[in-house]
This record gives structure tokens, sequence and C-alpha cells, in this order.
């Protein structure tokens, strides 16, 4: 899953905080964390671009 922009990345948001406290290993906790790594990523990107890393 990738995060391509700031409307994406508050529906990940979004999605993430309904499903927060998933039961481990259910359907909705695997959306989670791969959600979580998105979102992760998104942000790193993001202040890379605000130091102008990128």
């Amino acid at each position: 899953m990738t995060i391509k922009n700031e409307s994406e990345y508050e529906k990940a948001s979004e999605r993430a905080d309904e499903i927060f406290g998933a039961k481990k290993g259910s359907p909705e906790d695997i959306e989670l964390q791969e959600l979580l790594k998105a979102i992760k990523a998104y942000e790193d990107d993001f202040v890379k671009m605000l130091k102008g890393e990128n």
C-alpha cells in the first residue's frame, strides 16, 4: 500500500483510527499494520521534502 497524496493520507489515518486495537491476527489487525507502514512512509517522505532531501 502506498499513500500518494494528502487526501489518501487523511483517509488512511481515519481508517487506522477506526480499527485501532483490532484483535491480533485478525483481518483488521493486518490492515492496520499495512496502513501504519504506509502512513509512516508518507510522513517520512514529507519530512524529507520539507528538509529539501528529495
